[in-house]
């Protein structure tokens, strides 16, 4: 099985990404920030650039962290802009090998039950990105954040089965249903479980996030794995016992949050932060047995 992480949580500058996975021992990057620029912008040029600088290092790219229909997008304005993103990123995706792009589902300002007129939207614009990676022979894994997908299990299965493609899929975040509602039944909505939401989509999981969170007096709190509420050692003990041979990155955001910039600590605390996560990820993942081709 693959490990690898989100690296630009050390860094925007790429040569202490790398410098960070060669510390750990790991040859994979989830690929996200390049100098404060998202890998789905990269022109042909710089990305060739990233690329290069990879190569040389034996780095291999293990999925696009896109930010194609992400929280920040409304499904009602951002379309084009998410299919320019699209069909840059399966360019540069094919040159380098890449098989993932990781996506969400749009911002939701307000909750938003299943059946909504902002659903049909959503699914439909989904569909065409979801189309484009199809026929280009990469897959899309959506994200179980807060978007559309991710207010509850449900939400992300009926995304599925509307888009009804092999070119869809699930990365499935392990932190992120601590703080994220879920939206089903009638208020006040629960915080999602996320042992409960990995059980209900188990089946469409291609890709795992580590991320561990919990909250301390009304304020949320990311951890290192196993000390929050997002059933971390858990969801490992399943990812063996179902033989689930899918690539687990982390995403700590214990020194870093990639979307509240607010939360940035000195450089010295984020590499250290980032390397002892990683430690400890492949701690509790081979307690459990699961074994790692770094």
């Amino acid at each position: 099985m693959i490990v690898t992480g989100f690296t630009d949580e050390v860094s925007s500058d790429l040569s202490i990404q790398i410098r960070a996975l060669k510390e750990l021992g790991w040859n994979h990057i989830d690929l996200r920030t390049i100098g404060g620029k998202n890998v789905s912008a990269l022109t042909d040029k710089e990305f060739d650039l990233v690329y290069g600088q990879l190569i040389e290092n034996n780095i291999r790219i293990s999925c696009f962290g896109s930010t194609i229909a992400n929280w920040s997008r409304d499904a009602m304005t951002a379309f084009d802009q998410d299919m320019s993103e699209m069909g840059n990123s399966i360019r540069h995706m094919k040159k380098a090998g890449v098989r993932f792009i990781r996506i969400m589902s749009y911002k939701v300002e307000t909750p938003l039950q299943l059946d909504s007129d902002y659903e049909t939207i959503v699914i439909k614009n989904i569909r065409r990105i979801v189309q484009m990676a199809e026929d280009s022979g990469v897959v899309c894994l959506h994200e179980n954040c807060e978007t559309w997908g991710g207010q509850s299990s449900r939400h992300t299965l009926r995304l599925l089965e509307a888009v009804n493609s092999p070119a869809l899929k699930l990365v499935f975040d392990t932190g992120n249903p601590v703080s994220t509602r879920d939206i089903v039944g009638d208020e006040p909505f629960p915080y999602q479980d996320s042992l409960g939401y990995f059980q209900d989509v188990r089946p469409h999981i291609e890709y795992l996030h580590i991320k561990d969170a919990r909250w301390v007096n009304d304020t949320l709190e990311y951890t290192f794995p196993g000390e929050g509420r997002g059933n971390v050692a858990e969801i490992l003990g399943m990812v063996k016992h179902y033989a689930m041979d899918i690539p687990i990155s982390i995403e700590p955001h214990v020194a870093a949050v990639f979307h509240d910039p607010s939360v940035t600590a000195e450089p010295a605390a984020r590499w250290e932060n980032f390397i002892e996560y990683g430690k400890r990820l492949v701690k509790m993942a081979e307690g459990v047995g699961i074994i790692f081709n770094r």
